[in-house]
């Protein structure tokens, strides 16, 4: 965690600074451009309540993330019907309080680490996207990774791997894969393919893009598995991976998980497939269960139930499930006790759970945060001006 007088000079900066925004490029295209790559909590998140859903739309009231408790002993679950303790408490060491402003007073919006302690995001400057950066946590400094031209072209978020930083892109009826070295350079584009149009008249960007052996692979709309060289070379499908989807590589799964269809899968990726050696491992319910809300290579998960994909180590939730699985084993949980509300982060595999922030349950209370999912990290805006991010693979050591 930082010091008292980094947050408070951080905030001072940040509120200084013109530029207000949510942190989301926003394009109109005709027909419209849907991109999924991101987890759909990239939208403000629901939090189910007793009456009535609450919508988390701006940062307007939420606390700002203290210094780390004297003692380093992790905290015990919490128990059903309790609120968890607060998410710097729980995971000291991956929860981090950052500008939400870089230099020249662009928004910074926080995708990936790609250190222990440095985070690479995307930069905004009049809500149009300008550029990638850095932010190093122990320097408190941003430094550009490269410079983006085409601010009309809708990018999504950035993930890193060997050395490198990829993100997909929609440009009109395409869908393009790019990248570059995370030490900094000139963007490459590594793939071009024809974009999904929906039934709704969207173009459909990719459902899931990551970087594994040199390689960046992904998964269209429309499902498959391909990949192409980081360095640049021919587009390839990976054998065996025609209808199946990636999840985490190099299992890919079947059928997928599409929550804005009318009637979801009652059973999403049940079945998963190794697309290097062809091992399948298919789900199995847990006791009493016939279906779930979401399953990893590991985890399977519903509403108050995770369990093993094999059936076994059955546990219930601290709460009830907002979503899906977050990096195969983190989940939002809407929590409540006599004394209010919070949205709070579970791991299922420690049992551990930290409280995010509080939501609202009366008429005229200040509304939370929006908060922001990606593959390893969870991110929101305080009212003070900075951001909270927190690394999930920080987490889940």
């Amino acid at each position: 965690m930082t010091t008292i007088e980094d947050r408070l000079r951080d905030a001072m900066a940040a509120r200084a600074e013109t530029v207000q925004d949510d942190g989301r490029p926003r394009v109109a295209p005709s027909p419209r451009r849907r991109a999924t790559t991101a987890r759909w909590w990239w939208a403000p998140v629901a939090v189910a309540t007793a009456t009535a859903a609450v919508v988390g739309v701006t940062v307007l009231g939420t606390r700002t993330i203290g210094s780390a408790p004297p003692s380093a002993a992790a905290p015990p679950a919490a128990a059903a019907g309790r609120l968890s303790p607060p998410v710097e408490q729980v995971w000291p060491g991956a929860v981090h309080e950052i500008p939400a402003t870089g230099p020249g007073g662009r928004v910074f919006v926080p995708d990936v680490f790609v250190a222990d302690r440095v985070v690479a995001g995307r930069g905004l400057t009049g809500n149009q996207l300008d550029g990638i950066w850095s932010y190093d946590l122990d320097k408190r400094a941003f430094t550009q990774v490269a410079q983006l031209r085409d601010v009309k072209v809708a990018n999504e978020p950035l993930v890193f791997g060997d050395g490198y930083l990829a993100w997909s892109a929609l440009r009109d009826d395409r869908s393009e894969i790019w990248a570059v070295p995370v030490t900094g350079g000139v963007p490459q584009r590594i793939a071009a393919l024809r974009a999904v149009l929906s039934s709704d008249n969207a173009y459909t960007g990719l459902k899931k893009l990551a970087i594994a052996g040199g390689m960046a692979v992904w998964s269209p709309a429309d499902g498959g598995v391909y990949r192409a060289p980081l360095k640049g070379g021919n587009v390839s499908l990976v054998s065996g991976t025609k209808g199946f989807y990636l999840v985490e590589w190099p299992w890919a799964g079947w059928p997928a998980h599409d929550p804005t269809v009318d009637h979801p899968v009652a059973r999403p990726l049940e079945h998963l497939k190794n697309v290097l050696t062809g091992r399948s491992r298919n789900a199995v319910p847990a006791k009493k269960r016939s279906s779930w809300a979401d399953c990893g290579p590991v985890w399977c998960l519903d509403r108050t139930t995770a369990w093993r994909r094999d059936g076994t180590d059955r546990r219930d939730l601290p709460g009830n499930a907002t979503g899906t699985l977050i990096s195969g084993r983190f989940v939002l949980l809407n929590q409540g006790d006599a004394g209010g509300r919070a949205l709070a982060l579970h791991d299922v595999a420690t049992k551990r759970t930290g409280r995010l922030f509080p939501v609202p349950t009366r008429r005229g209370d200040k509304a939370p945060p929006t908060l922001h999912v990606e593959k390893e990290l969870v991110w929101f805006r305080t009212a003070q001006g900075t951001q909270v991010v927190i690394d999930l693979k920080a987490a889940g050591r």
